[in-house]
């Protein structure tokens, strides 16, 4: 019996939208499971959502999928709740090694859009070169040419994104998000 195959889609999901979805779709193609990692502590300092709204958003797209094989990986704080340093990111290489502590037996490849994986990108990536060699990258296709900057700027406008840019229920959380006052 051949191990299980697991994609790793990493990102800031902030809002997650239906080019993540599309990304996910592609994906299920090849593996056998795909695990959606918000990132906690972002490697390059993005500026983020609060973590548990984003959270609750991706366990909606998971929802909205709508398929057994996909699930919600929440482990990012877990990881940097375990560092010395607290303003130390989360690294995509320190998720790949705790995705194969907890999966042994499984092959792992960390999901790539086009942005990170342009070489002038991935050149940034912590560990890069040893991420490439230990696992691998699997590439998916800009199918659906939805930005997670473009939903927040127009929810803060008062227009909510269509079902054509993300589920109901992400649009609705991103929503209350944005007007919850305990984050700004």
């Amino acid at each position: 019996m051949a191990a299980a195959s697991i994609g790793v889609l990493g990102s800031a999901f902030n809002p997650p939208h239906n080019g993540h979805a599309d990304v996910v779709a592609q994906a299920l193609a090849e593996f056998d499971r795909v695990l959606l990692v918000p990132s906690y502590r972002h490697a390059f300092g993005k500026n983020m959502l609060p973590y548990h709204w984003r959270l609750q958003m991706v366990a909606a797209l998971v929802d909205a999928i709508a398929d057994d094989r996909v699930a919600l990986f929440d482990i990012e704080k877990s990881l940097a709740e375990m560092q010395d340093d607290p303003m130390r990111p989360v690294y995509t290489y320190d998720v790949l090694a705790e995705t194969e502590r907890r999966f042994p037996n499984a092959q792992i490849a960390f999901i790539v859009g086009p942005d990170n994986a342009a070489t002038s990108t991935w050149q940034k990536f912590y560990r890069g070169d040893e991420i490439v060699a230990r696992w691998s990258l699997w590439p998916a296709e800009e199918r659906i040419p939805v930005r997670s900057s473009d939903i927040r700027a127009q929810v803060e406008l008062g227009i909510y994104p269509s079902p054509a840019q993300c589920p109901p229920e992400v649009a609705r959380l991103l929503g209350a998000c944005l007007t919850d006052s305990s984050h700004k």
